[in-house]
């Protein structure tokens, strides 16, 4: 009878042996630190947009009640967004009688939608209140 490979004693490894398998470990660290520098990039990404949306919101709200504040920027992003690209999207802020129309089409806008609404809750308020439609064949339901 002879010795299955499973029933022999271990052996040590040798030390090519012992080298593969830590330069495996070290190949297997080196991919995860890549994953968790990925995940940090990704969220750095998220919280820096988060941020421009919040400055920009804050610079959009502040523009509408300081004139001098509207003008400063004006001006900065006149020097600063040069890409015609850019500029498109932002016509309102590059000019003070395009914002000054953008500000005047807003508020007709709001004040139609107002309009709209009165009219609406209006409507709900003049009409008569419907009994709710009794289920067919259930309680409350006319018999045949």
């Amino acid at each position: 009878m002879g010795l299955r490979e499973a029933d022999m004693p271990q052996s040590r490894k040798t030390t090519e042996e012992l080298i593969a398998v830590q330069q495996k470990k070290s190949e297997q660290v080196k991919a995860r630190i890549a994953e968790l520098k990925g995940k940090q990039k990704v969220a750095e990404r998220k919280r820096d947009s988060h941020r421009k949306i919040v400055v920009g919101a804050g610079v959009m709200a502040h523009i509408k009640i300081d004139p001098q504040f509207r003008k400063v920027l004006r001006d900065a992003l006149n020097k600063a967004v040069t890409d015609p690209k850019h500029r498109a999207v932002i016509p309102d802020l590059l000019d003070e009688q395009a914002f000054q129309e953008a500000m005047r089409a807003a508020a007709r806008k709001a004040d139609a939608q107002a309009k709209e609404d009165g009219e609406e809750a209006a409507g709900e308020a003049n009409e008569p209140a419907r009994p709710p439609q009794a289920a067919k064949g259930g309680p409350g339901a006319p018999k045949p």
